[in-house]
């Protein structure tokens, strides 16, 4: 297990936030699932491939949407990314998705912590425009 997942998954815990970590040859993830107040679930990744502080958080499949509506989440993310700093919302063109990225710099000293406060924003955040989302994926 890379030292930033332990790091993270350590952190969450002491925040009571159920999690587990999941490893391959190469990398190393702490997963966090959330219920929000506006979205039914997301599982955020946090996930580390080195033995620095580098750690990459990732939730896929944060809303799904109909091919013909493409457009329309391409506009959504770009004004939701506009006004939200720290959280990226990316829309997959091949499987019609918007996921959300962040990324932890390597250099960052307590990444643990840096981890868990990112995610309470990234929930806060998802709430926030999970509607905006959802209006135009089937509006």
């Amino acid at each position: 297990m890379h030292q930033a997942t332990e790091r993270v998954y350590e952190a969450l815990l002491r925040k009571e936030i159920k999690c587990r970590i999941r490893e391959t040859d190469k990398t190393s993830l702490v997963e966090v699932t959330f219920n929000g107040k506006t979205f039914p679930t997301a599982t955020f990744f946090f996930i580390s491939n080195s033995e620095g502080n580098d750690v990459a958080i990732r939730a896929v499949n944060v809303v799904k949407f109909p091919q013909e509506r493409l457009g329309k989440l391409l506009e959504a993310c770009n004004d939701v990314n506009r006004r939200y700093r720290f959280v990226k919302f990316v829309v997959d063109a091949k499987n019609y998705a918007v996921n959300i990225e962040m990324d932890i710099p390597s250099r960052c000293e307590d990444v643990g912590e840096v981890a868990g406060e990112l995610l309470v924003r990234a929930v806060s955040v998802l709430d926030a425009i999970y509607p905006q989302l959802m209006q135009a994926a089937w509006a």
